[in-house]
């Protein structure tokens, strides 16, 4: 004790390790007192223990591991940023829960809690009958295939199977996968489905981007059931494009086929591509970019007419809107009980992509078609063609698609609709089309009126002149 009152003895001990930080406590040894009787920088008084603690950060980890996540993000071969198909955000899902909830059958991890035993039983039908095709090429059929694409498939997933054992993952995997395959491919002698409301799985399947899987988990069970002989691809491609033809959605022509889909929803939305738009008449466009004016509006206050744009060689989809002169030309819309369900689920799979012509689309016609008498204008014109119940019901639909929705509209990379929002709304403030558009209605309806009148003194002219002459006459 004597040597330690002449001089001050440090220990250091490292108290904690970890990835991140290191807490590193330095014990201090005093028994003699400061100088000048002074309290010492530790803050305690002569005579006591202090301990100082100090923080030596170790992040070196992290920059490693960044470096890593990176490249792997890096080297994914899709053509857009979207590696999997994540939970739909609360603001969209609590705007419209119905648009992005299965109705009748759930894929994935998202909704797999409480099925129906009608669909676990149809899962395990196909399942079996998948077996039976990959047996005829492979001894052991699908054996072993899902547990070998479990890791890859978790990492698709990510923090959605966290809950999930391996086991239970991999049991997902096949029976949504063989599902799937049995649903839409066109294999020999395939189960007969119980199911007859197919349009309701269509949806499901196709529709909603919390029902996804990856789709080279379909690829693999596809190759041992084929043995490899069949494109998988070329074949959902084109069944998905026949579809959307017979729903009025994109034209009946040819379309370039995608490099890899990241699901059946990615490859969905590959054929809505957005217009070749013509240049904007504005040199140098502002860069404030507003709301879209009602239908109406456009008609009365920019003299605008409405046409239908039938499905071409130049118009591929929905999304070819385009304006020439006073005509804006609109592809025709046919609006059912899917296709809020459709456009929501393809505006929410967007927010993961740079380029976002669905969401610009939609969000035009939401403004465009709010009201009722929007409504009855496009209709009038043969550009809308709903089956809701009104116009009443029609003009909700499209006032609330868009709820919840964000989107950076002054960017044209994302909104390609803003060259002709700056071109209407040009026309909209040139007194010469405002003086003829919000005249013209009362202009015609003043000359009816005028003209009903004119008649109708023509009518009483005559009859006065009648009784006038009927009574100079002479009676005989």
């Amino acid at each position: 004790m004597a040597q330690s009152t002449e001089m001050e003895a440090w220990k250091a001990e490292t108290s904690r390790d970890d990835l991140s930080t290191k807490i590193v406590t330095i014990q201090v040894d005093s028994s003699q007192p400061s100088q000048q009787g002074k309290v010492g920088e530790t803050g305690e008084s002569p005579g006591n223990t202090a301990k100082l603690y100090t923080r030596v950060w170790n992040l070196d980890s992290d920059l490693e591991a960044g470096k890593k996540l990176l490249a792997k993000q890096i080297g994914r071969n899709t053509i857009v940023s979207i590696h999997n198909a994540p939970k739909v955000r609360q603001q969209l899902r609590s705007a419209d829960e119905d648009s992005y909830t299965p109705h009748s059958v759930p894929i994935g991890p998202y909704h797999r809690t409480h099925p129906s035993p009608w669909i676990v039983k149809e899962k395990l039908r196909y399942v079996g009958f998948m077996q039976s095709l990959s047996e005829r090429y492979k001894g052991g059929g699908l054996n072993g295939l899902v547990e070998e694409l479990e890791p890859e498939a978790r990492e698709w997933y990510g923090d959605g199977v966290a809950h999930m054992t391996p086991e239970e993952l991999a049991r997902m995997l096949l029976h949504d996968g063989c599902y799937l395959l049995g649903w839409l491919g066109n294999y020999p002698d395939a189960p007969q489905t119980s199911c007859h409301d197919h349009n309701t799985v269509f949806r499901d399947i196709l529709y909603l981007i919390e029902n996804q899987m990856p789709f080279f988990v379909l690829e693999r069970i596809h190759a041992r059931a084929t043995g490899g002989s069949r494109c998988l691809l070329r074949y959902m491609a084109t069944y998905i494009q026949n579809l959307l033809q017979a729903q009025l959605y994109i034209s009946a022509g040819k379309q370039k086929l995608m490099e890899q889909p990241c699901h059946l929803l990615h490859l969905v939305h590959a054929y809505f591509r957005q217009a070749n738009l013509l240049p904007s008449t504005d040199p140098e466009p502002p860069r404030h970019t507003g709301r879209w004016r009602r239908a109406t509006d456009y008609r009365l206050c920019a003299n605008v007419k409405f046409m239908p744009r039938d499905f071409a060689d130049e118009v591929t989809s929905i999304l070819d809107v385009r304006l020439e002169g006073g005509t804006l030309w609109i592809p025709r819309l046919q609006v059912c009980r899917d296709t809020w369900t459709l456009l929501s689920n393809l505006m929410a799979l967007e927010e993961q992509m740079p380029k976002r012509p669905v969401t610009a689309y939609c969000i035009f016609m939401s403004q465009v078609a709010c009201t009722v008498e929007d409504v009855r204008l496009l209709v009038d014109a043969k550009i809308l063609q709903h089956f809701e119940g009104s116009d009443d019901i029609a003009a909700q639909g499209f006032a609330n698609l868009c709820n919840g929705v964000v989107m950076d509209v002054h960017n044209i990379d994302r909104n390609y609709l803003k060259p002709i929002w700056h071109d209407l709304e040009k026309r909209h403030k040139r007194r010469a089309h405002n003086f003829w558009g919000q005249r013209s209605q009362r202009l015609t309806i003043a000359l009816a009126f005028l003209l009903v009148f004119v008649l109708l003194a023509c009518v009483v002219t005559q009859t006065c002149y009648v009784v006038i002459g009927s009574r100079q006459n002479p009676k005989h």
